[in-house]
């Protein structure tokens, strides 16, 4: 088997584990049992239980569900709009004032991780606020990359080629020059995805989730961190599925950047 497809192959793979866990797990995640408060793991329990007695597998299980699922649709919303929108504020589809440039670099410089602070101190916490949230703060970068990069290709042999041939700049931009920069687009989705894991998980950490009754990685490691001396694992078990996907996404990027390179 080539190298190239296991590269690709070994990350997909296992975002394709974490995100499907959820259809293995023994337990409902958020069902307690008092009896069971800190067991060890077994064969009814593969990692264990928490402070309260849930199964710690079926939360990382479906914690990923969670998590992964929030990531996936702010990168496809990021796809859909921002290139979108990118194809609009591209110098070569409309011409920028001095004043317009300098807004859009000014927005472009400032943090993703303000944005999302500013939309959720704002609106507050919660699945869909985060997921807005996500896709805002992180579209504004891509939109600029996108834009850049039309700029770059329409300067070169094959579109204006196209253009001599009387093509509209819809049709140069959609049919030959988003193919030709979709892998760096793509590139740069999944090192945002990684990005937007570490955030979701930060969040939910320090009191801003998606809610008491949604499962997410972060939470798991608040509600471990009291016990974070006596019983480690519990810790380290979300801790570690949130450094494999972040991994992974950053994995696949770079494999994506090295075939299109």
């Amino acid at each position: 088997m080539s190298t190239k497809y296991i590269r690709l192959g070994v990350p997909v793979f296992i975002l394709f584990l974490l995100f499907t866990a959820f259809l293995f797990a023994p337990h409902s995640p958020i069902k307690t049992n008092a009896r069971m408060r800190f067991a060890p793991p077994s064969c009814d329990y593969p990692m264990g239980t928490d402070e309260l007695g849930r199964c710690v597998f079926s939360r990382i299980a479906y914690g990923g569900r969670t998590t992964l699922t929030m990531v996936i649709a702010a990168a496809a919303g990021i796809f859909v709009f921002g290139t979108g929108l990118g194809m609009l504020t591209a110098k070569k589809i409309m011409k920028h004032s001095f004043i317009t440039e300098a807004l859009i670099n000014a927005a472009t410089a400032i943090p993703p991780i303000a944005y999302l602070i500013i939309f959720i101190a704002s609106w507050g916490s919660g699945i869909f606020t985060t997921l807005f949230a996500l896709i805002v703060s992180y579209m504004l970068r891509y939109i600029k990359l996108a834009g850049t990069q039309i700029d770059i290709e329409y300067d070169k042999a094959y579109v204006l080629c196209a253009m001599s041939l009387g093509a509209s700049k819809v049709r140069i931009i959609v049919v030959h020059i988003l193919p030709n920069i979709a892998g760096l687009l793509i590139r740069y989705l999944c090192l945002c995805s990684a990005d937007m894991i570490l955030a979701v998980t930060g969040f939910s950490f320090i009191g801003l989730g998606l809610g008491d009754s949604v499962v997410d990685w972060g939470s798991m490691i608040l509600d471990a961190k009291n016990a974070v001396l006596s019983q480690p694992l519990l810790i380290l078990y979300p801790m570690g599925a949130v450094f494999l996907a972040a991994v992974s996404f950053n994995v696949l990027g770079n494999v994506i950047a090295k075939e299109e390179g």
